[in-house]
């Protein structure tokens, strides 16, 4: 029984070792520069099923298809999953150090469940003067949560169709639309068109969406 303990002791000794070696975000990203915070997640685990840009994410090439990053976005789903409200406070220790303006959520991965949706409120509340983005097409979970909660107005959820396929969005959050220039998309004359580097509109396009707003991303 002692040595039950004893390793159950060393287990979670080394898990909370894990977590506090672990920096959760970072900065360095070509297309959001090098002020604007991240936290990925691996793609095809945590995004939907049935997601249609799969074949064409972009995670399949370029620096994120690297052995070494795919294992720094797994080991982060593995923590969380080990303990949610602790790697939400990593995050909040993080994000203590520097007043961000702007964070953005996911360019690798999706909401994991809604209990992550709901930490994600959670630390939103507590970092006032940052805004949070986040794309996502997993639009059930968030409608789900936003019947029956309130996100923070400084969490900027936005719902990604892709060509043909679309999301339902009963609360009228922004969407956004990829453009493949085939003319297939129907996308929304008013939409955005984004220039391909936030450091271009300096973030104040994506991070300031409101409801019935929409974006427009080039195929890339």
């Amino acid at each position: 029984m002692r040595t039950t303990e004893y390793g159950t002791n060393v287990d979670k000794n080394k898990k909370e070792s894990k977590m506090k070696e672990t920096n959760l975000i970072t900065l360095s990203n070509v297309k959001l520069g090098g002020n604007i915070p991240q936290l990925n997640m691996p793609y095809a685990i945590t995004c939907r099923p049935d997601a249609p840009c799969f074949k064409q994410c972009y995670c399949n090439h370029g620096n994120m298809a690297f052995a070494s990053v795919r294992n720094s976005h797994k080991n982060k789903l593995e923590l969380y999953k080990e303990d949610p409200k602790k790697f939400f406070e990593k995050i909040d220790f993080e994000l203590s150090f520097v007043t961000y303006k702007y964070f953005r959520w996911h360019s690798a991965g999706d909401i994991v469940d809604e209990q992550y949706l709901d930490l994600m409120c959670w630390l939103a509340r507590r970092h006032k003067e940052t805004r949070f983005l986040c794309f996502t097409k997993k639009y059930e979970l968030v409608n789900n949560y936003l019947n029956n909660h309130r996100k923070p107005s400084n969490l900027v959820l936005v719902l990604s169709n892709w060509g043909t396929w679309r999301v339902e969005n009963p609360h009228n959050l922004p969407e956004s639309f990829v453009d493949f220039g085939n003319g297939d998309e129907e996308i929304p004359v008013f939409a955005y068109e984004c220039p391909g580097r936030c450091e271009a509109c300096n973030g104040q396009h994506c991070w300031h969406l409101n409801k019935g707003q929409s974006v427009c991303f080039h195929k890339h």
